[in-house]
């Protein structure tokens, strides 16, 4: 079953906002001596006509001696002892909840304090152990405590609703005299998340804006706050395969007549091998070095050393003034 603050199949979903009490509960610490009636263990047995009696009286006495205090609403005896009759009692307050209610509960302990101090000073036995109230005081064994308990807070109590996971985002939030348990998602509040196109939900993270999607706007951003129109994503879009699709062409242009280049070139060297070929000739770029040749016979093989001491070459008769004329080497063009 879901708290106040959840709903969904799985409680997965919080709700704006949930109207709380604005109530606080809080109590003080009080001990007085109780002089004008004897102790008894019976008073030990809560279920006894002897503490239902006390009980009654005490209470009674009680709210004669807070009268005025508006947040006063009663008394819870915690234990009876012996020395007349010692009690120590919790004095329970509920305050209206305000901003600064801690300011008020400590203003109330004081009124307590005074009160009950007057008045277990004034109510006393008198020299004949005569006690003319309900109850008579030892006026010097009043203790009470310097500072209210708060057993019940609204802020406490949403966090409590709301769970460990979503505690820190919760908080009250008023509206008219009315409290709510609220979130930075519940809208009309100082603290309000703003998503402007957008909805707020609140994570384990914290509140996210999730943006809308309309006919006309795609939102974006931290609030929403950012719209693109479609029809100029589409247009842009457009605009951008269109060029895509030219530069591919393009491309796919220039790789063809590449292919077709490079085709025609090969053809070509291909025919001057075929030509060098049928002239007896060395194919362009290459060699034949006959002294390496192992291809001749064995018999006719020669070695390259024995030709090398055999030869011996003689420059006495060339003149070395002689010049030398040779034909002037003509540069033919050809296109592959």
């Amino acid at each position: 079953q879901c708290t106040s603050l959840f709903y969904g199949p799985r409680c997965e979903e919080l709700v704006e906002s949930v109207e709380i009490e604005p109530t606080v509960a809080a109590s003080v610490e009080v001990s007085v001596t109780v002089t004008s009636q004897e102790y008894s263990e019976k008073l030990q047995d809560r279920k006894s006509e002897e503490f239902s009696n006390f009980n009654k009286t005490f209470t009674k006495q009680m709210a004669l001696i807070y009268a005025g205090i508006p947040e006063y609403e009663g008394v819870i005896i915690k234990n009876l002892s012996k020395g007349s009759i010692v009690v120590d009692y919790d004095v329970i307050l509920k305050a209206k909840y305000t901003p600064g209610f801690e300011n008020t509960l400590d203003t109330v302990v004081k009124n307590l304090e005074t009160k009950i101090k007057n008045a277990t000073e004034v109510q006393v036995q008198d020299v004949n152990n005569n006690c003319s109230a309900l109850l008579c005081f030892n006026s010097t064994a009043t203790k009470v405590q310097n500072s209210a308990t708060v057993s019940v807070n609204p802020e406490e109590t949403c966090k409590k609703e709301a769970g460990e996971d979503f505690a820190k985002f919760v908080t009250l939030g008023q509206k008219g005299d009315k409290w709510f348990c609220i979130t930075p998602c519940s809208a009309g509040y100082s603290t309000s998340k703003n998503c402007s196109y957008g909805k707020c939900q609140l994570q384990r993270s914290g509140p996210q804006c999730l943006c809308l999607i309309t006919d006309t706007h795609w939102y974006s951003g931290e609030n929403c706050d950012w719209g693109i129109q479609k029809s100029l994503v589409y247009g842009l879009g457009g605009a951008g395969v269109a060029v895509l699709l030219v530069i591919l062409v393009i491309l796919l242009v220039f790789s063809i007549r590449f292919r077709k280049d490079a085709q025609r070139q090969r053809s070509r060297v291909s025919e001057m091998y075929k030509w060098g070929e049928e002239e007896g000739r060395a194919s362009p770029g290459t060699f034949h070095n006959f002294g390496f040749d192992h291809n001749e016979e064995r018999e006719n093989y020669m070695p390259l050393d024995s030709v090398y001491n055999t030869f011996q070459p003689s420059l006495n008769h060339i003149n070395p003034e002689r010049k030398i004329q040779i034909q002037r080497p003509q540069v033919v063009m050809t296109s592959l």
